[in-house]
Formats: C-alpha cells, structure tokens, sequence
C-alpha cells in the first residue's frame, strides 16, 4: 500500500513558505546561548549522549541545535526542507570543523543514511497536517532512523496549557539588536471541527513594511503524541513538562515525549 504524502490534502503546503528568512532571523537565531546550552544539557542526558554517539536532528533548520550538540563531539545528521537553512548550517559546520552533515530533503520522507544513537524532532517541528497518518510518517522516519535502543525526544505544545491561557492575539518586540524596531503579530483561532490551531503570523518592519503568512499546528493532547509513538513502535514513553525534566502537567507549556526503540 502507498503512503499518503505530505502534499496530498494542499498543492501547496504552509510550511512551504512560511519558513523563509524573515521567520529565520526571528524564530531561529534569536536564542540566547544559556537556553540552547540548557536544551542541549537536558538532552544529553535525557538521549543518553556521549561523545562520539550519533544524533539525528530532524527538521534541523539553521542548526541552533545540532552545531552546539556537534561541538560536544556528538555527530549530527540533521536533515530539513529549507535549502537557506541547510546552507547556513553546513556552512558554519564546516567554518568550525564539527562533526555535523546536513540534507535538503523532507523531513516526511528522509532516513538518516547511517543507524543513530539519538533522534530529536524539537521546537514543535511536528503536526502540521489534519491527516494523523501523515504527521506519523515523520515520527516512523525517525524510528528507523534509530539503532536498536536509541532514544528519541519529540518537543510539542502542551495543549492543556495552550488552552487554559488561550491568547486570541499576541504582540512581540523582540529585544535582539539584530531584529530592532521589528514587531510581530500572532493571531490564533482554534478550529475544533478540524482540530488544528490556526494562526496569522504579520512581520511589521520597522520601514513599515508588513509580511503576513499562515501557519497551523494539530491540536495534539499528550496522550494523543504517546499513542502514535507507540503506534510507530516506540516504547517506555516518558512525558516532561520542560527541560527541567520535572513530569508533564497542567501547568507545563512544553509537552516532552522521550520514547525508546525496543532493542
């Protein structure tokens, strides 16, 4: 039987544009290096990595991850769509002599070409199809990514919390010298026929310029992400609510999942 790909319910996906420069300067090279060196920790133990272990990074973008992951001398093969972003990463792996390869390819579709240690699918990289059976091919190309044993950490929405605080509307400033003067407005209406969480995200520059794209997010409750994993055939799932590694609950803004493939 043929697999549903990604395309099959939009000629043209959102995530086919969405992700562009602008979103980039924004929403991808705008951490502070204490966060990701906090991210970076909590997953090294929570993967069980060491140096010289294998870690597949999928939907890798500019690589905020995997080049700090590589310069632990953890090898990274991280993989995303965005031809920009791929260049980027690889350019700053091979500047700084690290460990890391990245592909252009599709995340839905894409196995490591070697056995990993680790996989991680992080920063909600995940969900973006009305289709479960679509949004699963990304969790089971990260599957038989994995050797035997290996770990995989899945970072999502913790929608109990997304719903609790609902914010119909939220303005950013962001406070990089880089992006001053930049404000962003992100609108979200929940569609709970479709179960997706819609939203308009508007880059008002400071020239005034305004750029206005769509993006969409499957409104995933926890138990939901532990059943397809499973389904994939991932085990022991486990569920943090951030990279403290304290357990998931209300409160919790993250949903964690951290599942084993079985040796």
């Amino acid at each position: 039987m043929t697999e549903p790909t990604p395309t099959s319910s939009s000629l043209d996906p959102w995530w086919h544009t969405f992700f562009d420069n602008t979103y980039a300067e924004y929403g991808l090279a705008n951490d502070d290096e204490e966060t990701i060196r906090k991210i970076v920790d909590f997953l090294v133990e929570a993967l069980e990595l060491a140096e010289g272990t294998t870690l597949f990074d999928q939907c890798c973008g500019i690589g905020r991850l995997a080049l700090p992951f590589a310069e632990r001398g953890v090898r990274v093969i991280g993989v995303d769509r965005v031809a920009g972003y791929i260049k980027h990463a690889s350019e700053q792996a091979q500047q700084r002599r690290l460990p890391a390869e990245f592909h252009c390819d599709d995340a839905f579709a894409f196995v490591a070409p070697r056995p990993c240690d680790a996989a991680i699918n992080w920063f909600t990289s995940f969900g973006y199809v009305e289709d479960d059976s679509i949004n699963m091919q990304m969790i089971q190309r990260a599957f038989e990514s994995l050797r035997p044993g290996g770990r995989f950490a899945l970072d999502y929405l913790n929608m109990p919390r997304v719903f609790a605080d609902f914010r119909p509307s939220i303005i950013d400033r962001p406070k990089s010298p880089a992006l001053e003067g930049l404000i962003v407005l992100n609108e979200n209406r929940p569609d709970f026929a479709r179960g997706m969480l819609d939203s308009d995200w508007t880059f008002i520059h400071p020239d005034g310029r305004r750029e206005t794209r769509q993006c969409s997010t499957r409104m995933y409750m926890p138990h939901e992400i532990v059943a397809m994993l499973h389904r994939c055939g991932f085990a022991d799932v486990k569920l943090y609510g951030s990279i403290k590694g304290e357990p998931l609950d209300l409160t919790s803004r993250r949903c964690i999942a951290v599942a084993r493939k079985p040796p």
